[in-house]
């Protein structure tokens, strides 16, 4: 049984192709305004009036049907919409990114001691429009944290563990250094990562990556200070280069000091956290076991007791 619908959606992901007897068609990842997924698909696509890219607005008239057990979208037409209300149809952060925000400074300034790792802050906290990218942008393109407020949500958690790290081992590690880093880890995903794409990566983030990008932006703040210590900006700027931890995952740097190695297990963990939580949202599991997730390469069990 299929149910028709006419309803606007965005554009998540895009696959044009064509059909053994050489017909175009279209395979899409569509997200509605609530931010559910819905796999779609199109034949005879060179009919529509205008070439859907990923990020569109659609309006879609269509049939809601039940392809291998899933239910799929087929799109009999669309209408590019308008970008205006593009937030709408993006997944969003269940936390109150201005009430997030808040609280970041709150922990930073009560937890750095440091006058020059201050004026770093001060010179973070003061760029609004860095910070605005930064309250909206997503940690990453799918793997986790991947919605709106979600970099600032992940940085939010991954500087809670580091206080509670660098108090845990205060005679190893310097905090006002654990926390920058922390702060500072993912900044370069800002410029990374095109919201208006549906989380597509700009061409600096496919030719340098966040790593040198957060690097070439911290770096500039340190240059605001003066007379800021070389050796503190090393051990911060190091931080950034070596945060996934080995090379082959993207590192610049292996961790090389204690505040690295905390930081790398700490920006892992909470990762993974996020990739269980939405998976289990994702399938809207509420006890027992998922479906087997590549990226995870495992089966993942949510107990109650």
């Amino acid at each position: 049984m299929e149910l028709s619908l006419n309803k606007k959606y965005m554009i998540f992901e895009l696959v044009k192709s064509f059909t053994k007897d050489d017909r175009p068609y279209i395979r899409v990842v569509l997200l509605d305004s609530q931010g559910e997924q819905y796999s779609g698909i199109m034949f005879d696509s060179n009919k529509l009036e205008f070439e859907p890219e990923k990020g569109d607005i659609v309006e879609i008239n269509g049939s809601l049907q039940n392809y291998n057990g899933q239910l799929q979208i087929k799109i009999n037409n669309m209408i590019k919409g308008s970008i205006d209300d593009l937030y709408d149809f993006l997944p969003k952060s269940k936390f109150d990114t201005k009430s997030m925000l808040n609280e970041l400074k709150r922990i930073v300034y009560d937890n750095i001691d440091c006058d020059f790792v201050k004026k770093l802050m001060d010179e973070f906290f003061k760029d609004t429009k860095t910070i605005e990218q930064f309250s909206r942008h997503p940690a990453a393109k799918n793997v986790h944290h991947a919605y709106v407020g979600g970099l600032l949500e992940h940085t939010l958690s991954v500087v809670r563990l580091g206080v509670l790290l660098s108090d845990y081992y205060s005679e190893y590690i310097d905090k006002n250094i654990l926390i920058a880093g922390a702060v500072f880890h993912d900044i370069g995903k800002v410029f990374e990562l095109d919201i208006a794409k549906g989380f597509d990566y700009t061409d600096s983030g496919k030719l340098l990556g966040h790593l040198l990008l957060g690097i070439d932006l911290v770096k500039r703040y340190i240059d605001n200070i003066e007379n800021f210590p070389a050796n503190k900006a090393n051990l911060i700027l190091h931080l950034i280069a070596s945060h996934h931890g080995y090379i082959e995952f993207g590192a610049i740097k292996k961790p090389k000091t204690y505040e690295a190695l905390i930081l790398h297990h700490i920006d892992d963990l909470d990762a993974k956290i996020n990739n269980f939580t939405m998976l289990f949202d994702k399938e809207k599991v509420q006890s027992g076991w998922s479906s087997y997730d590549r990226l995870l390469e495992r089966q993942i069990f949510k107990h109650k007791d």
